[in-house]
């Protein structure tokens, strides 16, 4: 488990010093996407933000036997065939929900537990918001309840968080990173102070972007030990770690941590997810 610390706390435990505070596309899977954008090279007119793939039904072996201990026990779960966004929900997309009334904008101000006014003085600039300049960005600033509101309005929903392990690694999280560079491999994680565009980076398993860094993903699923499903635990699970990250051990595709639903923070954003239809 990775508590969700708030960015600056995160830097200043490692003794560093932080800066000065500073149409939702539901397309079917086309073909292989250009070379260009294979290679994480996103222009506006080309950019997979938008777009799902399919990811198909599977049985794995969820967990690590060498990570947190809320990552064990591994154990074998088995998922139906579902769509995922190929990236993570972005700053335009956010927006046009909003235009059309069916998303409350996303918050300019981090709230989490225990947060002051001297956090949204220092976190303030790292909201996205609707910020011209960072249109290709992810959202983040969105609690659970607002992801889960435009993944409805998009005509999908939230992935559960076996979805996520499963499309993140296709059962094999252990390698899926670890043969690329140890943090080399984690292009997105602390890159402070800031989000960065979507599809930057080469893709991972099933053709999906940044499921390792940028922002942590917000999932349908509460945070219940995995031999425990079915608690009474009201916080809901984020993947995937962020930018704010600075050990790159944290953005593990196995790690897991709670998130407080009504929460809205810099390094936290979403993805969507359907249930596939019969051909």
């Amino acid at each position: 488990m990775r508590q969700l610390l708030p960015p600056v706390l995160v830097f200043l435990a490692l003794g560093c010093t932080p800066a000065n505070p500073p149409t939702p596309a539901t397309t079917e899977p086309g073909p292989s996407l250009p070379a260009s954008i294979a290679k994480g090279v996103t222009a506006a007119q080309s950019s997979p933000a938008g777009r799902v793939t399919h990811v198909p039904e599977a049985t794995y072996r969820m967990g690590s036997e060498v990570g947190e201990p809320d990552e064990r026990p591994v154990h074998e779960v088995h998922v139906a065939a579902f769509d995922m966004d190929l990236t993570e929900v972005t700053v335009a997309e956010y927006g046009q929900c909003v235009r059309a009334g069916g998303c409350a904008p996303s918050s300019t101000v981090v709230r989490f537990p225990g947060s002051t006014a001297e956090d949204q003085w220092l976190y303030g600039q790292e909201c996205n918001g609707d910020r011209a300049e960072r249109q290709e960005h992810a959202e983040n600033c969105v609690d659970w309840s607002m992801a889960d509101a435009y993944c409805r309005w998009a005509g999908k929903r939230l992935p559960t968080e076996e979805e996520w392990e499963y499309a993140a690694c296709a059962g094999d999280c252990e390698h899926a990173i670890g043969g690329r560079g140890g943090a080399a491999a984690i292009l997105g994680a602390a890159r402070w102070p800031y989000t960065m565009r979507v599809a930057t980076v080469a893709p991972g398993k099933f053709g999906l972007y940044d499921m390792a860094g940028n922002v942590w993903e917000w999932t349908a699923s509460q945070y219940c030990p995995y031999d425990h499903p079915g608690c009474d635990d009201p916080r809901r699970v984020v993947r995937g770690g962020s930018w704010s990250m600075a050990d790159f051990v944290s953005v593990r595709l196995t790690d897991r941590s709670p998130a407080d639903p009504s929460s809205t923070t810099t390094n936290v954003g979403f993805r969507c997810a359907r249930s596939a239809t019969a051909p």
